[in-house]
């Protein structure tokens, strides 16, 4: 990552930053129960990465899309009121946005999550010192804007040139919203993306838990 210039670096939150499977996968069980329906494939299909609205398509393909909209929206309620037990930062995490906090770089987060459990996260974490802006995907109001359109926003808005940018994020939806953008790509490999298909996103670089020494 060293050999590309870059003053803005804009991450991706869940298995990015922040190590959250437990909890959003508790808070998708609960709200499955709560519901009172079934979703035998569950282990299998669930995945941290995709926005909520994908997540209730893809667990309940049978459902009507009003329904799976209903589940998408109580999954959200259930969450954003949690208490997002387990949810933790990455040890390496704070290392990492240290670094570039240090070295003067913007930085900021852009995330399917919502502002209101990214922020309390952020917060419960120590970190916002070290951002200059967060973006969920309910940052404009009433509207769930797709990651790609959210990043192009948040580049224009840091009044950094797309080119001296860089999306930093652990699954090919990542990748793909920086393509779309326009900006610099990094893929992390400690986080919940599949590899083979972060690898199929053409990340201009991969960055696993061992370069982080060498990195940093």
């Amino acid at each position: 990552m060293n050999r590309i210039p870059v003053d803005a670096l804009f991450f991706d939150f869940d298995g990015t930053l922040g190590d959250t499977r437990q909890g959003i996968r508790n808070m998708w069980k609960h709200t499955i129960a709560e519901a009172g329906v079934q979703c035998p494939e569950f282990d299998r299909i669930f995945r941290v990465g995709p926005p909520a609205d994908a997540m209730a398509a893809q667990l309940f393909p049978e459902f009507s899309p009003e329904q799976q909209q209903e589940m998408a929206a109580r999954y959200k309620k259930n969450y954003d009121s949690s208490d997002m037990i387990g949810e933790t930062p990455f040890p390496w995490s704070e290392k990492i946005l240290e670094h570039f906090y240090s070295a003067g770089k913007k930085i900021y987060v852009v995330t399917y999550k919502r502002m209101v459990s990214t922020l309390t996260l952020i917060k419960r974490y120590g970190f916002e010192k070290y951002f200059s802006g967060v973006w969920g995907c309910d940052a404009i109001p009433g509207q769930n804007m797709p990651k790609g359109e959210l990043l192009k926003l948040a580049v224009r808005i840091s009044g950094v040139a797309p080119e001296k940018c860089m999306m930093i994020g652990d699954t090919e939806l990542d990748i793909l919203a920086g393509h779309e953008a326009g900006v610099h790509t990094c893929a992390v490999t400690w986080g919940y993306g599949d590899l083979k298909k972060l690898a199929d996103a053409n990340p201009e670089v991969t960055l696993s838990v061992a370069d982080l020494d060498r990195f940093l």
